[in-house]
């Protein structure tokens, strides 16, 4: 999910919604598969500093952002699901509800509201 704006979800996915409540349960598994995913290159706390984030390019997002918090979880949820180089795409390692727990994991890194 680079912060690049050139990367746009296309208009059906923008329109998709979670089908995960969110819950605390749900907020727990999202979390641990960031941990085990994401955080290596969008870094522990979403601020996209992972570890190998410097030698990406495009440079991984900042989860926290205004630009990744204003996007609607089909957005998130499509880029992760299809990925775009240097981000591989995780439709083949996670299942459709691990990937909207992830999304609302994702949310919850926004410390400006109460997403």
């Amino acid at each position: 999910m680079a912060q690049d704006s050139s990367w746009v979800a296309p208009e059906e996915a923008q329109k998709l919604e979670n089908t995960l409540e969110k819950s605390e349960r749900v907020l727990k598994a999202g979390k641990q598969i960031f941990a085990q995913l994401c955080s290596v290159c969008h870094g522990k706390a979403g601020a996209g500093d992972g570890v190998t984030a410097a030698a990406l390019n495009p440079k991984p997002a900042d989860l926290t952002s205004e630009a990744i918090q204003e996007q609607t979880d089909g957005e998130i949820y499509w880029k992760m699901w299809e990925g775009r180089p240097p981000m591989p795409g995780f439709k083949k390692q996670l299942s459709e509800q691990q990937a909207w727990a992830v999304v609302h994991y994702i949310r919850s890194l926004n410390t400006d509201t109460d997403n």
